[in-house]
């Protein structure tokens, strides 16, 4: 059985999970950047898996997914604003998948993490190192271009607006007190 403090970090990363699909759903279809297509519409198809897992582990633990309306892609948008071009938008898919990875390896290591979940995340742990890979190498093409400055700014700039949204994330009461009951 989950804890509701446990409940809600999962739904978090759910939905945060089936945001990041959706939004890369509609970058491949409408990208203008043909090379990116294939890549953006594996990611997509991936996230969207990852959702798919850790609703299934919510509803293997006994739960239903919360409602979450807040995803970390939503609160990143309000700070960084809207992306003007392929290298924002680059930029900001990586922020969000290392951010991704980051947050399910702390997870993973706590103490008192339930094996259902502790398994469900090492799983997405994995897709997520490959994300960061061809995201970098298609930020390092364009750094070394006539967009070089353009990438060192949006880099900085999604990182900031990033750091600002897992300050206001850890700050919710139940993710605080979930942390602390499971280190």
């Amino acid at each position: 059985m989950l804890s509701a403090e446990e409940l809600h970090i999962l739904s978090f990363y759910r939905a945060s999970e089936l945001a990041g699909s959706m939004l890369l759903g509609k970058l491949a279809l409408h990208t203008n950047h043909d090379h990116l297509r294939v890549p953006l519409t594996e990611q997509c198809l991936e996230e969207a898996k990852h959702a798919w897992m850790l609703t299934q582990t919510i509803d293997k633990l006994g739960a239903v997914p919360v409602k979450i309306t807040q995803t970390y892609q939503s609160e990143l948008g309000k700070i960084y604003g809207f992306p003007e071009g392929t290298v924002d938008i680059l930029c900001l898919t990586r922020v969000l998948e290392v951010v991704a990875l980051e947050t399910y390896q702390k997870h993973v290591a706590m103490r008192r993490v339930t094996p259902a979940v502790k398994e469900t995340l090492e799983a997405i742990i994995e897709d997520e190192v490959g994300h960061i890979d061809w995201i970098q190498a298609e930020l390092e093409k364009h750094a070394t271009g006539v967009e070089g400055q353009k990438v060192t700014q949006a880099i900085a700039a999604s990182e900031a607006a990033s750091r600002t949204v897992s300050e206001k994330f850890y700050e919710n009461p139940l993710i605080r007190r979930y942390l602390e009951q499971a280190t």
